[in-house]
């Protein structure tokens, strides 16, 4: 971890603005959907639309990533994003530009995401790897809190657009930061041939981690799009519900450091994960049946809860392939997290269309963390086996 503040910065900041630009429909939802005429699928599917073009991008991006500078083309990624954002905000009463705004968005957040990941993994090693995955996971949620908490009311009086615009100022400065911070990698070495196919097991453990990391953020994913609406449907204002959405993010600056520092010791490893991740999902569940003065306690709780292993389930990768093919196994884990991410949120707005209200939404999220824990326990197992 020494040497490796200014990087580790410019990282969290990257995060962070990713999660702005993730939330932006989130935020601006209280005018966005009424300003287009949306019904729940369809705003499901624009947040959907971040992650969709993963599912093309992320297996042919592992393939020539060896041949690519991971700097050049995370610092090309986020350009993407800045666009995307920006092309958003220009959409007039139309959908289209929305949408090509956000597959833009999603286009350069491919590339971010799988090469940055091989960046972290590749300079951290051992027993610093779970601290510097903590700083590299935890700008997501932070992102995604501060777009809960401030923006919405900002695009009540200003418009829909802002989340939008707040998003790419936020990517166009950590760019900057990230540029500044981080030099070009010396290349590796090619590996020898015989080493440079995944084996069978390899594939298999790399779609048993993406599978585990695609449900564990489809959790976070359905429940701050729809924890909002829930909670306005049962009586809160705008303004109260994305209070209340965003403690989940907030302790997430508690849990997160925690949980990599508890991560450390194996013998702990097991028992975070089902005591957190059972508990997390069972109060997920009882949000929409609970008092609604219990709302933010229930949200914080849970977001502590579900924060505290999530450095866990983010090294998986580095357990499953070694370094000199984690780049083509990224690609392979990044289609499972990417399919997941594109399809959970329209699945989500789906049920909310068909049982008029956000209550299954957020019991499907709470299924889904389940069914994460299931995927760790499966790797875990076929990792003991060796």
């Amino acid at each position: 971890m020494k040497g490796a503040i200014g990087f580790l910065a410019a990282v969290f900041a990257l995060r962070a603005a990713l999660g702005v630009l993730f939330q932006a429909p989130g935020a601006a939802g209280p005018v966005l959907v009424p300003a287009f005429g949306m019904d729940w699928t369809q705003f499901g599917t624009l947040v959907g639309l971040f992650w969709l073009p993963g599912l093309v991008i992320a297996v042919p991006l592992g393939l020539v990533a060896p041949k690519l500078g991971d700097r050049a083309v995370v610092l090309f990624g986020m350009g993407l994003l800045v666009t995307g954002g920006l092309v958003s905000a220009m959409a007039g009463s139309g959908v289209a530009l929305l949408y090509a705004g956000r597959l833009l968005m999603g286009s350069g957040t491919v590339l971010v995401i799988v090469l940055l990941t091989k960046m972290m993994q590749d300079r951290f090693k051992g027993a610093d790897l779970f601290p510097a995955m903590a700083i590299y996971v935890l700008g997501w949620p932070v992102g995604i809190a501060a777009a809960q908490a401030v923006l919405p009311g900002l695009s009540v009086t200003f418009g829909w657009q802002v989340p939008f615009l707040a998003g790419a100022a936020a990517m166009l400065v950590a760019s900057i930061s990230l540029a500044t911070a981080s030099r070009p990698a010396s290349r590796a070495p090619a590996p020898v041939a015989a080493s440079g196919r995944l084996t069978g097991r390899e594939i298999r453990l790399m779609c048993l981690a993406g599978a585990c990391w695609a449900m564990v953020n489809g959790t976070y994913m359905v429940l701050v799009t729809f924890a909002p609406p829930l909670l306005v449907a049962r009586g809160l204002s705008v303004g109260e519900a994305g209070f209340a959405t965003s403690l989940m993010s907030w302790v997430n600056l508690i849990a997160v450091p925690a949980g990599a520092m508890l991560a450390r010791r194996p013998a702990l490893v097991m028992p975070m994960v089902l005591v957190c991740i059972t508990a997390s999902a069972a109060l997920a569940a009882a949000l929409p049946f609970a008092g609604l003065g219990w709302a933010a306690a229930i949200l914080a709780a849970h977001g502590l809860l579900y924060a505290l292993p999530i450095t866990v389930f983010s090294a998986l990768p580095a357990l499953a392939v070694p370094p000199e093919r984690r780049a083509q196994g990224l690609g392979v884990y990044f289609v499972w997290f990417y399919g997941g991410c594109t399809g959970f949120p329209p699945l989500a707005g789906w049920l909310a269309d068909r049982t008029g209200g956000a209550t299954v939404p957020v019991i499907f999220a709470a299924l889904l963390l389940l069914a994460a824990m299931g995927m760790f326990l499966a790797f875990r197992r076929m990792v003991a086996r060796g």
